[in-house]
C-alpha cells in the first residue's frame, strides 16, 4: 500500500513535529470499475455488484432511521447521533436536542483479517509535494475541485484533499478561500459534522 507521511501538530520531545502517515491521495476505484472487477473475478453478471450498492442505498437509510444497526459480512453500519447543546440532566433532553452526526461502521474480524492478507509487509512510502508548492498550481487545484464536483456534486475536505494531494489543514484552507473571496467560486453548508462545499 502506497503512503504518505505529514506533520501533525503535535510536537515530539525534541520540538519538531510528530508524523502522522495516511494511505496517497488520489487513489481512487469508480463503482463501474468495481463492477468489472467484480464481474470478472467471480464470473458473475455485470452490474451485480452496482445493484447491491444501489438497494442499500435505498433501503438501509430506512432501517438505520429507526434506530437498527445493519449487520454486512464486511461489518456493521449504525446511526451516530449528538446533542446539539450541552446538557447535563437526562430530563432536560428533548427531541429537537439531538441530531444525526453521521454513520459508524465496525468492520467484522474477517473482513480486516482479508485487507491485512491483502496488504502483507507491501507498505511503500511515496514521498509528494509539499503543499505550499500545491496551493501554488491553481490549475491543479482546479482540476481537483472539479473531480469532487463531477463525482458528487459537492467538495468535502476529505474528497478534496484526496485529489488535491493536499493535506487536510490546507485543503480546508483553500475551500474557505474560494467561499470567501471577492467574487465566491463555492459556497458552504453543513451536514452534522460535515462541511460540504457546492459551486455557486
Amino acid at each position: 500500500m502506497p503512503f504518505e507521511a505529514h506533520p501533525s501538530p503535535k510536537n515530539a520531545e525534541n520540538g519538531e513535529k510528530l508524523l502522522y502517515v495516511k494511505p496517497q491521495s488520489g487513489l481512487v476505484r469508480t463503482l463501474d470499475e468495481f463492477d468489472i472487477w467484480f464481474k470478472d473475478k467471480y464470473s458473475l453478471r455485470r452490474g451485480d455488484a452496482a445493484r447491491v450498492f444501489e438497494a442499500m442505498l435505498d433501503g438501509a437509510p430506512e432501517w438505520l432511521a429507526m434506530g437498527y444497526r445493519i449487520e454486512t459480512p464486511i461489518g456493521t453500519f449504525a446511526p451516530k447521533l449528538r446533542l446539539k447543546r450541552q446538557v447535563t440532566n437526562p430530563d432536560d433532553i428533548h427531541h429537537d436536542d439531538v441530531e444525526l452526526e453521521g454513520i459508524e461502521f465496525l468492520p467484522t474480524k474477517s473482513f480486516m483479517k482479508n485487507l491485512k492478507c491483502a496488504i502483507g509487509s507491501d507498505f511503500r512510502y511515496v514521498r509528494k509535494p509539499q503543499s505550499s508548492q500545491l496551493l501554488n498550481n491553481q490549475q491543479h487545484l482546479e482540476k481537483a475541485l472539479q473531480k469532487c464536483i463531477q463525482e458528487y456534486g459537492y467538495a468535502t475536505v476529505a474528497s478534496f484533499a484526496a485529489h488535491s494531494g493536499l493535506t487536510d489543514h490546507s485543503a480546508r484552507k483553500q475551500l474557505n478561500k474560494w467561499c470567501r473571496s471577492d467574487i465566491p467560486k463555492l459556497q458552504m453548508s453543513r451536514f452534522g459534522k460535515i462541511h460540504i462545499y457546492t459551486e455557486v
